[in-house]
């Protein structure tokens, strides 16, 4: 199933500790559009290496459930390194969570999607991924 990653869903996947301590960080409007832009920058990262193996979701921010747990260190990692007062929650277990992401994110041909439903299926030449091109050259077609 592909859902829409939102800072909101993000957040709710997090321990208390780390919510709390985003909110404190973040206050105001500014933190609604910080949050939303970390998480809006993962969905488009890893939907950019997803168009290299399979067919995404033709909605923006749309990602496999499949992936939630990486793309959450991912999420996790980049708060923690770009919001001024947060570095101290990045600890070796989050560390490593973060470098499995990238491992993963890095090898999706390894991983298997369950592609979007058929209504929400982008069209091949609407993504990004190159479709295969076999030609012969011209002195094997003038033989023929």
């Amino acid at each position: 199933m592909w859902v829409e990653l939102t800072s909101a869903r993000l957040l709710g996947a997090m321990s208390a500790r780390e919510v709390s301590r985003i909110n404190a960080a973040v206050s105001g409007d500014a933190s609604v559009d910080t949050l939303a832009g970390i998480a809006a920058n993962v969905a488009e990262e890893w939907r950019g290496g997803l168009r290299r193996v399979t067919v995404v979701d033709s909605r923006d921010g749309y990602v496999p459930t499949e992936l939630m747990t990486h793309m959450l260190a991912d999420f996790r990692h980049r708060c923690f390194t770009s919001i001024h007062g947060l570095s101290e929650l990045l600890d070796d277990n989050r560390v490593q969570e973060w470098t499995r992401a990238n491992t993963v994110r890095d090898n999706l041909t390894k991983v298997t999607i369950k592609p979007p439903d058929a209504e929400y299926a982008e069209s091949s030449d609407t993504t990004g991924k190159p479709g295969p091109s076999i030609s012969e050259p011209a002195s094997v077609l003038e033989a023929e």
